[in-house]
């Protein structure tokens, strides 16, 4: 079994993977976030499945991009458990998982994921069988920037899509293939599990001390004299 920790987007998750199949799933928005509420849905998911985490074989988190507390918390717990019961832990970045859910489409494939004040994140991935090849590393664009990028038949997925999807069909048409997947609404828990099972299965090291946050945008929180520095730089 592996279980997967998310909670870098608007809903936390956590699931338990054993082979294909997904043995439970557990997710809820986001109130107050902390290692606390986490850890109680593990435990629930837990109990539900009739298991402990010291049964689980690995942990895999989301490392991001998404909103700088939750993935903090995220990788907080998901270190903490790794370290009491002795387990490797991998971190997947929230495009890999995303890309994990369409594996039949050829192509390009942009994973874009709703990250406020009008942007998103994404990046452009291209799949020809097994072979995948990253295009353009993730970044945060505006929508109409993002679509401006796109040359080819691209398919779209991700939290993104439910907020801009009518854009990039209009401005791309033909061009843009838009899905929407349950999944990556409700948390990204269960196809960051399948990662780090891909992780596991290719004998790849665990990442130690911790997976490292895939940042894409600074964090909006900055110490008075820090901001205050900044401030004071610009002429």
């Amino acid at each position: 079994m592996i279980l997967g920790i998310d909670t870098a987007g608007s809903a936390d998750s956590v699931a338990l993977v054993e082979e294909e199949r997904i043995l439970a799933t557990f997710s809820r928005r986001q109130s107050v976030l902390s290692s606390r509420s986490v850890l109680r849905l593990i435990d629930l998911m837990c109990t539900q499945v009739g298991c402990r985490v010291s049964d689980v074989a690995a942990l895999a988190v989301n490392r991001g991009p998404g909103a700088f507390t939750g993935l903090r918390v995220g990788l907080a717990t998901a270190q903490g458990l790794a370290l009491a019961h002795k387990k490797p832990l991998w971190g997947c970045s929230a495009f890999e998982a995303l890309m994990s859910l369409v594996p039949s489409w050829s192509g390009i494939i942009c994973p874009v994921l709703e990250a406020r004040r009008g942007e998103v994140y994404a990046a452009f991935y291209r799949r020809q069988g097994e072979a995948v090849e990253e295009m353009m590393p993730g970044r945060v664009v505006t929508p109409a920037a993002l679509c401006a990028l796109v040359q080819e038949r691209t398919l779209f997925l991700g939290s993104g899509v439910t907020v801009y999807g009518s854009q990039f069909r209009a401005a791309l048409g033909d061009r843009a293939v838009c899905i929407k997947i349950v999944e990556a609404e409700m948390g990204l828990a269960a196809a960051i599990a399948r990662c780090g099972q891909d992780h596991l299965r290719g004998g790849e090291p665990a990442a130690l001390p911790m997976p490292q946050p895939l940042y894409i945008r600074p964090a909006d929180a900055r110490l008075p004299r820090v901001a205050a520095n900044a401030a004071e730089s610009i002429p």
